[in-house]
């Protein structure tokens, strides 16, 4: 079976605080949507830009309002921090927690045994997560066939932008494979993909989940019609050629959910920005029904 995870965003105040009404009542609506879990303190969610401390009131906000599958997602830069982190949180929930690759000290890194190690002393499960245009490190073939063998690391969000690692192993069962990049859905699909923790499913979950359905009803036809609807919105709301952040949140606002800006220093979108990204909505929308 296919999956489906919304990265929530973090509604935030006039002042920048967090919104928990907004969160909740955002919730509330994805709720009624075709979902498989959220992703709590994502990239989608502003992670970055939040304190620990915020970070965990958002996963406690989050599990007191559903029962759903949550990831949970941490970048910390040592073992050690890690754990700590997870120890933190193990009174929550959590199903796993998505691990960014860590970055800042480069090549003296040894990702592979960041991973072991941190997945061989965690009391929850380990997705790896891989954003090379963020982090500027990219996993080879050959590190992450190593790390999909150990029982605690279940799986990974690879936003790589592309199809290259997914095709290089057959990945152990187990392991499972999620995409970051909604306009690669289809073909990630057939790949071996099992589904996506895609940014794309804050704006038209049902689309999104619409087309692993088609896929996994072997209506391929259908599916390419609609991942080619799909993409320009998708387009859109991506980091490099769209409107990133602020584009996200503007397109949850559209649909009338609590978004706020992004936290300063992150950019907003000006109006014609805006109403650019409604009538994609509205173009997807209007061809579901």
């Amino acid at each position: 079976m296919t999956e489906l995870y919304a990265p929530l965003i973090t509604p935030f105040d006039a002042a920048e605080g967090l919104d928990q009404e907004g969160f909740l009542s955002n919730l509330a609506f994805y709720e009624g949507k075709p979902l498989d879990g959220y992703l709590i303190n994502g990239s989608s969610g502003e992670a970055e830009m939040l304190s620990f401390a915020e970070q965990v009131s958002l996963l406690r906000w989050a599990r007191s309002a559903t029962q759903r599958r949550l990831f949970f997602g941490l970048a910390p830069s040592s073992v050690k921090v890690a754990l700590e982190e997870i120890q933190a949180i193990r009174d929550i929930a959590v199903d796993a927690v998505l691990v960014r690759t860590p970055s800042y000290f480069g090549s003296q890194f040894d990702q592979t045994l960041f991973y072991e190690e941190l997945a061989s002393r965690s009391p929850l499960p380990i997705l790896i997560y891989q954003i090379p245009q963020n982090t500027g490190v990219r996993l080879t073939g050959d590190v992450l066939c190593r790390l999909a063998e150990h029982p605690n690391i279940i799986g990974i969000k690879d936003s790589l932008g592309d199809l290259s690692m997914l095709q290089e192993a057959a990945w152990p069962a187990g392991f499972s494979y999620y995409l970051g990049a909604a306009n690669l859905m289809l073909s990630g699909l057939r790949c071996g993909a099992v589904g996506g923790i895609l940014a794309l499913a804050n704006v038209v979950p049902d689309a999104c989940r619409h087309l692993l359905d088609l896929f996994e009803q072997q209506r391929f036809e259908e599916a390419q019609a609609l991942q080619r609807r799909l993409i320009p919105l998708g387009t859109a709301l991506g980091g490099s050629r769209g409107f990133g952040m602020a584009g996200l949140k503007a397109a949850v606002e559209c649909l009338g959910l609590a978004a706020g800006p992004p936290r300063r220093p992150l950019r907003s979108v000006c109006d014609d920005q805006r109403e650019h990204l409604r009538a994609l909505i509205d173009d997807v929308l209007t061809q579901q029904q």
